[in-house]
């Protein structure tokens, strides 16, 4: 994994959770690092999922809005 990844969507967070999986396996990573990465790429995801969610709540909220003042 290079040393600076990007988590910008949930399939990116998943690659590097397989790939801490695959260095913990093959005895590259120490266990504690990789749960250290593990958890943030999972934090990180579920910020990334509470964001989309909000996203698309305004999305269905704003076109309620409309559909009432027509």
């Amino acid at each position: 994994m290079p040393s600076e990844r990007r988590l910008k969507n949930q399939e990116n967070c998943r690659q590097a959770i397989a790939w801490v999986f695959r260095e913990l396996e093959k005895d590259r990573m120490e266990a504690g690092k990789a749960r250290v990465l593990i958890y943030a790429a999972l934090s990180i995801s579920g910020i990334l999922a509470d964001h989309d969610i909000e996203t698309r709540i305004e999305l269905l909220e704003r076109r309620v809005a409309e559909q009432g003042q027509k």
